[in-house]
């Protein structure tokens, strides 16, 4: 039955009672309340008769005691606090932080306009996020089975994340679910029958959802979806377990069809850094048919942090566009401006090159120079472009972290660089970041 407002119910494992204070939501397993108790006021989700199986409470149980992945990859994980009973109801539920709709916002809200449209810095932080928290929860040998727009809630302005309904998170190819997924987002292979839920199928669903937030649609639904004259049961069988990506450049049978409501897919696209259509085609492409191929998260990771790292305003209209590494101009997506590329710097590291464009109070993040870190999870920058403040004239990178860089100037001169301190920006350029080589550019 439905809880009432002044209701009272027991977390178990806190033995605290809590005051129901009504309703905040429905979905398709249980209802959502606010509730207040000796902790303030928390979220409930309190789950319909056919869904309060033995099974679900002992998952409850299971992710309430092993508790979320670690750092701040895990703490954007919604994840139960305690199992919740009440009095003479079979039903059951667990409690939840709450969260602040005013800030964070669905997908759907900001394709209908309701809330703001990220940029491509928020965009690309969103995204990494995303990459960064699942691969955290991977790591730990649990999958999450169900990932979809549904459940993640974001911060268009400052991109920050956070995953909602994590009560069908389960231990990779072990534990039992209620919850196979949303169809839209499962792997071809589940929808098929031939597989269960694992963390090859999160992959594809990851993919999905990323291709949605960058292009406000489906990667399958193209002409195939258009020409079907019931969108049913088996018609979704039929588009999503023999998928064709409707940007495949080796198979057109799917492309978007020549129709008003696709032209926001095919402009966003076009907006897509190539890197970033390049892996989406590799996605649902070669990792449709083949699970291994799949792009991994710390493929995502990397390819997202050097997309924020090349965002740079147009002068002209103030549009933020992204630069890739190899361009040698720039020109705006908006206005079609021509942008002048800072110097940028390029870090070297066991995983690659990584290039930063050295704007106006750019920062170094902690995971440039630790990119295989396991809790990789934005901590403070290790370095920011500065002004000097008695010339603003002159700019340099000011060393933000507890190692003294050892620096070598194009004339071959060096210098030790302490925490606080700056390297001017003259191209030519070599610093030692702790073991970590870098170089300024032009």
């Amino acid at each position: 039955m439905p809880l009432e407002p002044g209701q009272k119910v027991k977390a178990e494992m806190m033995k605290i009672t809590l005051t129901v204070k009504r309703k905040l939501g429905e979905g398709t397993q249980g209802e959502v309340y606010l509730v207040d108790g000796p902790h303030g006021q928390q979220a409930l989700k309190w789950y319909k008769p056919a869904q309060a199986t033995l099974d679900q409470i002992a998952a409850i149980r299971a992710l309430v005691q092993a508790g979320p992945p670690r750092g701040a990859a895990g703490a954007r994980f919604i994840w139960p606090l305690d199992l919740v009973t009440a009095q003479g109801q079979p039903q059951f539920g667990y409690l939840m932080r709450l969260i602040d709709t005013s800030r964070f916002a669905e997908l759907g809200e900001v394709q209908a306009h309701l809330k703001p449209v990220p940029g491509f810095r928020s965009l690309t932080r969103i995204s990494y996020q995303l990459a960064n928290s699942y691969r955290a929860l991977h790591l730990s040998g649990l999958c999450y089975r169900d990932i979809s727009d549904g459940n993640l809630m974001f911060d268009p302005i400052g991109g920050e994340i956070l995953i909602c309904d994590n009560d069908n998170v389960g231990v990779n190819r072990q534990s039992r679910s209620q919850v196979w997924g949303t169809m839209e987002y499962m792997a071809p292979e589940i929808i098929r029958g031939e597989a269960d839920p694992s963390t090859e199928t999160d992959l594809h669903s990851l993919a999905v959802l990323l291709f949605n937030l960058w292009c406000w649609h489906h990667p399958f639904h193209g002409r195939m979806e258009y020409e079907l004259r019931v969108w049913d049961i088996p018609a979704k069988r039929k588009v999503y377990g023999n998928p064709v990506f409707i940007f495949n450049p080796a198979d057109s049978r799917n492309s978007p069809p020549p129709d008003p409501d696709y032209q926001t897919v095919r402009a966003r696209w076009g907006y897509c850094p190539a890197s970033l259509r390049d892996l989406f085609t590799r996605a649902f492409t070669a990792g449709v048919h083949e699970p291994r191929r799949r792009v991994t998260e710390g493929e995502w990771q990397r390819l997202f942090l050097q997309l924020s790292d090349g965002t740079i305003p147009c002068p002209s209209c103030r549009a933020e566009n992204i630069w890739e590494p190899g361009g040698k101009i720039l020109a705006c997506w908006n206005c079609s401006s021509s942008i002048p590329l800072p110097p940028k710097l390029v870090v070297t590291t066991s995983f690659g090159t990584h290039h930063v464009l050295l704007t106006d109070g750019a920062t170094i993040a902690q995971s440039v120079i630790t990119p295989g870190s396991r809790d990789d999870a934005d901590p403070a920058p290790v370095g920011q472009v500065v002004r000097n403040p008695a010339d603003p004239a002159i700019w340099g990178i000011r060393n933000l972290s507890r190692v003294v860089w050892h620096v070598i100037f194009p004339d071959g001169q060096s210098l030790d660089v302490p925490s606080q301190k700056s390297v001017p920006l003259n191209p030519g350029t070599r610093i030692d970041m702790g073991g970590v080589s870098a170089e300024i550019i032009l």
